[in-house]
């Protein structure tokens, strides 16, 4: 790379400082050190006159209608933390008649947050390693990596505040779904193939643990009260059927898919989960496949915004309802159990109408075994109303043959995904909290989030 004259003499000084303050043979994570903290000063110093001439050129208008501002002050001086160090910034703040609200045209300009004393890269940094282990936990690590120093009471505060706007972007997306306007915008995000396509959904739940009513279990209990800590976190996942692949091990991946999750209850999670499913190709799709376990909240949702749908209920958890009738007659792990099941299974996954036949053939042993207890037949009567209401949905062999999924992997490698960052030992949440980061790891989850950080987008890369 050539050089300036100025340029070579930056680089020379910064070379020389380095070697007064490496010390006798460095290694070369010293030298990395060392040039990082010569680098900074100079690097604070350029940011805080870029920004500064930036705020300077950005007119006094409201950054929401652009209506001329009735200016204030000139001059309102603000600290932000950066990178490189704290910088001051002096800007113009105004009155907009239009929106009867205070604005600094700037800050907007410089995607500064209100009151939020981090540069959008320091938001970025908080977000991120929040969103991998407690604040409490990565502030020595994100001074190591990055120099930042932070207090992990704010490197959790700038995280919850991108979660809260992640959570205005989701909220955005689900009022979308009220009009055929919105719908059809949701729709045209969609990249789709050329070919014809298969879209699958796949849906389940897992418990959240937060601090309600704390330090009042005992008078809760003595009103007769069980203080509630355990709560559903509904969860879902989109992708078509040619986004399925298998590694050079052989193990089955997924490409590309769509992520939904949200505490707030079924019905937020059916407008969330179909905002996903028509930016992941819902009206383009030749078939949509819902896949789940027989949970009745996933049919009953299935039906309400998916209607004309193909349902399954997953394999696995057929199975082990068959399992269960095995141990009731045979005993926990026997051989016989075992001997018993395996027909079953080979009818569903091999024949036609197999759950038909595993229908038939438990009737047949209800009505013929004398020998049955009762808590025996009560077992056989709730598994054949339990492959009476779900024979539809037991397709296996069909889907096989379309090398459809007929298992939930997929929805239960998505919890997990969720699971390792929000069931850590220990963890405690609010609503609120959780909330807002269940939207922030949904938006990373799902390649959108330059969406809030669009200063490292792709689609905009420095020369």
């Amino acid at each position: 790379m050539d050089f300036s004259s100025v340029e070579e003499s930056y680089v020379t000084l910064l070379c020389d400082q380095v070697r007064a303050a490496a010390g006798n043979d460095p290694n070369m994570g010293v030298l990395e050190k060392k040039l990082e903290q010569m680098a900074k000063p100079y690097l604070r110093v350029a940011l805080e006159r870029l920004v500064q001439e930036r705020a300077g050129n950005v007119a006094t208008r409201c950054p929401r209608c652009n209506t001329a501002l009735q200016v204030e002050a000139r001059m309102r001086r603000r600290k932000i933390n950066t990178k490189f160090g704290k910088i001051a910034l002096a800007r113009a703040y105004g009155y907009c008649e239009t929106c009867h609200d205070w604005q600094y045209p700037a800050d907007a300009a410089l995607a500064l947050q209100e009151r939020a004393p981090a540069s959008p890269c320091v938001q970025e940094i908080c977000a991120l390693t929040t969103l991998r282990d407690p604040a409490i936990n990565v502030q020595e690590d994100t001074r190591r990596l990055t120099g930042i120093d932070m207090d992990p009471a704010c490197i959790h505060r700038e995280a919850r505040r991108q979660g809260e706007r992640a959570l205005a972007l989701r909220n955005a997306d689900t009022k979308c779904t009220g009009t055929l306007q919105g719908v059809a915008e949701l729709a045209k995000r969609a990249v789709l193939p050329t070919a014809p396509f298969t879209l699958i959904i796949q849906m389940d739940a897992w418990n959240i643990r937060e601090r309600n009513d704390w330090g009042q279990t005992e008078d809760l209990r003595k009103a007769g009260q069980e203080p509630k800590r355990w709560h559903w976190v509904y969860t879902g996942t989109v992708f078509r059927l040619d986004q399925r692949a298998t590694t050079a091990s052989g193990r089955p991946v997924i490409t590309e898919r769509g992520y939904v999750a949200t505490r707030l209850g079924l019905d937020a999670f059916r407008e969330q989960l179909y905002a996903e499913a028509l930016q992941r190709g819902l009206l383009q799709a030749e078939l949509v496949l819902i896949l789940g376990d027989g949970a009745a909240w996933i049919w009953n949702l299935a039906k309400e915004r998916f209607d004309g749908a193909q349902q399954r209920v997953d394999l696995f958890h057929v199975s082990q309802h068959l399992w269960a009738v095995a141990h009731d007659l045979h005993g926990h792990g026997s051989p016989e159990a075992k001997a018993w099941v395996a027909p079953y299974l080979g009818w569903l996954k091999q024949r036609e109408d197999g759950a038909l036949d595993v229908i038939t053939s438990l009737e047949q042993l209800r009505d013929n075994m004398t020998a049955l207890t009762s808590p025996q037949r009560e077992a056989l009567e709730r598994e054949i109303g339990y492959f009476t209401e779900h024979k539809k949905r037991m397709d296996y062999k069909r889907g096989k043959a379309l090398e459809q999924p007929v298992g939930s992997g997929a929805i239960e490698s998505t919890c997990a995904q969720y699971q390792r960052r929000f069931k850590l030992r220990g963890q405690f949440w609010s609503l609120e909290g959780d909330e807002a980061f269940l939207a922030l790891a949904t938006l990373h989850f799902n390649g959108r989030w330059s969406s809030l950080f669009p200063h490292d987008d792709d689609q905009n890369p420095v020369a």
